[in-house]
């Protein structure tokens, strides 16, 4: 199979169009339910959520599975995805469950740090829980092959990090997005091998 140079590829829309295609069956994915209780766990440990008045942001939200796990500890919960087909889904299961649209929704949107994003709303939490998912092979002892097994070859093009996001990787983007009190918790070890990892930072409201 040829190789096609990563610059190349363009992530953003391969993604948008990957899961429109799979929106329907998302939540059908192997140890899909499983991550998003694992997740939703420990987000609840790194921070002291309150059902009234907590408001949280779930950028790359997919289907809701991380923030369904979260509804009942929070306020509100916005979800965001660059997909309309996650998105979708999403906004049918808060409404099958009777969820009013003012405690949970999701919207279709590319954020990009633009002032009137999101009508400029404030988020007590800001999760990405939906990839939550890291394999640092070079720290691990990892190969191609090994990476191979991870990252199958049918998604190499909405995957840019296929060797996984090290702590330091992680640190270096909180740094610039202008988080302090960077801390990383890649204890967890989730099924078919992979880790999860939990890096928290705090954004100063001055």
């Amino acid at each position: 199979m040829a190789t096609v140079a990563q610059d190349t590829i363009n992530f953003v829309e391969n993604n948008k169009d990957y899961y429109d295609k799979i929106a329907h069956e998302f939540d059908q994915q192997p140890h899909a339910l499983e991550r998003a209780r694992r997740t939703a766990i420990k987000l609840r440990e790194a921070f002291d959520f309150k059902e009234d008045t907590t408001t949280v942001l779930e950028y790359a939200c997919g289907t809701g599975l991380v923030s369904r796990e979260l509804a009942p500890y929070t306020k509100r919960i916005v979800g965001v995805d660059i997909s309309q087909g996650v998105v979708d889904q999403f906004n049918s299961r808060v409404h099958n469950q009777g969820i009013p649209s003012e405690e949970m929704q999701a919207f279709r949107a590319e954020l990009k740090g633009e002032a009137g994003e999101l009508g400029d709303e404030k988020f007590d939490v800001v999760i990405l829980g939906g990839v939550l998912l890291v394999v640092d092979l070079a720290s691990t002892g990892g190969h191609a092959h090994h990476d191979h097994q991870l990252i199958p070859d049918h998604v190499h093009h909405i995957v840019p990090h296929r060797g996984g996001l090290s702590e330091s990787d992680m640190h270096k983007a909180f740094e610039s997005a202008g988080l302090d009190s960077f801390s990383f918790d890649d204890s967890l070890v989730a099924k078919h091998d992979a880790r999860l990892f939990l890096a928290k930072g705090i954004k100063s409201l001055d």
